[in-house]
């Protein structure tokens, strides 16, 4: 899906990508669209998983992730969705908007070792979408990988705030954009996150678009997933800088559930 070059970017090229130069800081205001504002909640995901809506994209964290870890996670969403954003129209260039938030990850310090970023996968919907996309993931991810995301659905189906968040930030023309990504240590201790970007068309678009079983409907869901593992040199590279752009404001795209 995409042609990377062998060389990692320079830092330079890395942060003009990202719009972090340092001469457009003063001018970048995170476009704000009416959303739910986050409030402090009970959590309700189980103890071993932490869950959070961060604009369209579900989080789930396994258990022995540490929170700064945790956070890292939450700020590149965050950053990316808003960013890109305002790169392409989601509704009519979701090619380009997927493409560009996956190169954001590998920018960002979040290394990719295929040559291809992201698989595709077809499915027919008989089932909730929470069935079809523990099936992606089942054969890639890691035990707790999978385990935090399986959990982070379980939170969202009683969670009717994050449940609405969720349906107003990935709602589309006749159907959804939005995306998940469990994250959780791997074998060597390094940070690891599964994206899966999904979308579909259909007739009815209800806001536990998650939950329904599409029985009487005829939708097609459409997923492409890829696994990412933090380089924390390269990471911290830019953090300082992304960080400053995600402004209080912006942070009303986040609820931890």
């Amino acid at each position: 899906m995409f042609d990377l070059s062998t060389d990692f970017p320079t830092m330079e090229q890395r942060l003009d990508f990202l719009g972090l130069m340092p001469s457009a800081s003063d001018d970048y205001v995170a476009p704000i669209t009416p959303r739910s504002l986050a409030v402090a909640q009970p959590r309700t995901a189980s103890i071993h998983t932490r869950a959070a809506i961060a604009g369209s994209t579900i989080v789930s964290v396994a258990g022995v992730v540490s929170e700064d870890d945790e956070q890292s996670v939450l700020d590149c969403a965050l950053y990316l969705e808003q960013y890109t954003d305002t790169k392409y129209d989601r509704e009519t260039e979701w090619y380009e908007w997927l493409q560009h938030y996956t190169l954001g990850l590998w920018h960002l310090g979040w290394i990719h070792q295929r040559p291809v970023m992201l698989e595709s996968r077809r499915t027919v919907l008989y089932e909730p979408i929470t069935h079809a996309i523990l099936d992606t993931l089942k054969p890639q991810a890691s035990g707790p990988m999978y385990t935090a995301a399986m959990e982070s659905f379980e939170a969202l189906k009683g969670n009717l705030q994050a449940s609405m968040l969720l349906a107003q930030t990935s709602g589309r023309e006749r159907g959804r954009q939005f995306q998940t990504m469990p994250c959780a240590y791997d074998a060597r201790g390094r940070l690891t996150l599964m994206l899966i970007h999904s979308w579909y068309l259909a007739a009815v678009n209800p806001e536990q678009f998650l939950f329904v079983k599409w029985l009487e409907h005829d939708v097609t869901l459409i997923q492409h997933f890829g696994t990412f593992t933090l380089d924390r040199k390269r990471f911290d590279g830019v953090a300082t800088a992304m960080r400053a752009k995600i402004t209080e404001r912006s942070r009303d795209y986040l609820l931890r559930m």
